[in-house]
């Protein structure tokens, strides 16, 4: 076989705009349009115009919506782990997921990663550190959606475990769903890649697309199926709460370091065999990014 191509990213989207051209304008930093994979599900014109000339691969439409997300991500780790055959490494995220590495350590991803694959030991996946962004408003009250940098207008973040995924593969990978553990029992938590979760990255637009999202999950449903899934206990069904009192908080400190958290996603780590995902919750406290990472989105 001949020499595999350096890296791929994947996703999969029904239909999305803002994040859908900003993460494929950031992997147009480092990759070949050809090298950026769009799973279009349901074929949506809008998601094929905006990701034109990437590899787009159109799925039917799932109208019956049952766990739907359990299935997306069997797909994804099946076309995932077929691009491990052709790529030393597959990117494989959330649309409002980005991969960014540490700008000390310069802005050289492939080769970054390069590295690591050669070494004797390197991982079945790299898991990255995540920086989920909030938006306090009162803070950071410029507008991030009519284009230019993001991080700078917002570098308040959270720290939360459950994205601190693997998220870099070099081999077949079947990942948890929402891609939050994989089937590895090796981990390797990378010290300078980070996985920047944008969900919570403009107070107006995001909350609009939470209650879209989730009637979309109710669309169908009988009464009894609604008051059900719109209980305490399902995540989607009060992320507008948990965004509402996080976009209140200031950050505690300037820091990207963490090293008890760190410590603790290894030390604590959460088994649903066969999958391992990371320790250590979501802490209560906003932090700020450090200067350096302006402009990396």
């Amino acid at each position: 076989m001949t020499k595999k191509a350096p890296l791929a990213a994947l996703t999969m989207v029904h239909a999305e705009d803002f994040f859908l051209r900003r993460w494929i304008a950031h992997w147009r930093k480092y990759l070949p349009d050809e090298a950026i994979y769009v799973l279009n599900h349901g074929g949506n014109a809008d998601v094929a115009k905006i990701a034109k000339g990437c590899t787009v691969i159109n799925l039917p439409y799932d109208a019956t919506k049952k766990a739907v997300n359990q299935r997306r991500w069997q797909i994804l780790s099946l076309h995932g782990s077929s691009l491990t055959q052709f790529y030393d490494w597959v990117a494989v995220n959330d649309v409002d997921e980005f991969v960014v590495l540490d700008p000390d350590q310069g802005d050289d991803l492939l080769g970054y990663l390069a590295a690591i694959r050669v070494h004797p030991d390197c991982p079945p996946a790299i898991t990255t550190f995540a920086v989920e962004i909030v938006h306090v408003p009162e803070l950071e009250p410029d507008d991030i959606l009519s284009g230019g940098p993001i991080i700078g207008k917002r570098r308040i973040y959270r720290l939360n475990a459950n994205y601190c995924k693997p998220c870099l593969i070099s081999q077949p990978t079947e990942f948890k769903a929402g891609g939050h553990g994989a089937n590895h029992a090796q981990i390797y938590v990378d010290p300078h890649l980070y996985n920047f979760h944008l969900r919570f990255v403009d107070y107006d637009y995001c909350m609009g697309r939470f209650r879209k999202s989730l009637q979309r999950r109710l669309d169908g449903k009988s009464e009894a199926e609604q008051a059900q899934m719109k209980q305490g206990n399902w995540g989607w069904a009060y992320v507008d709460q948990t965004f509402e009192e996080m976009s209140k908080r200031a950050p505690v400190a300037e820091t990207i370091a963490h090293p008890e958290f760190r410590k603790a996603m290894l030390e604590q780590p959460i088994l649903r065999p066969p999958f391992t995902l990371m320790g250590g919750g979501r802490p209560n406290e906003n932090y700020r990014l450090p200067a350096r990472f302006n402009g990396v989105l």
